[in-house]
């Protein structure tokens, strides 16, 4: 998907039996919610890159339920 500066790109990601939406901003980076690019959201609560919105992914995915 091509992308002007600004615009908010949506990808899916499959972890597992799973599929996650994520987003991305060029100037923001990564997240799992539509809504943070809208808000202000502190720039902390973003990945930096896809492989680190990934990894908390799969670390949510394997983890056994409250102690992700």
């Amino acid at each position: 998907m091509a992308s002007v500066r600004g615009e908010i790109k949506a990808s899916l990601v499959k972890i597992g039996l799973e599929v996650f939406p994520v987003y991305e901003d060029e100037r923001k980076g990564w997240s799992i919610e539509a809504s943070d690019f809208i808000r202000r959201t502190p720039a902390g609560s973003f990945y930096h890159t896809k492989d680190e919105l990934l990894f908390a992914l799969v670390n949510l995915n394997i983890s056994p339920e409250g102690q992700a």
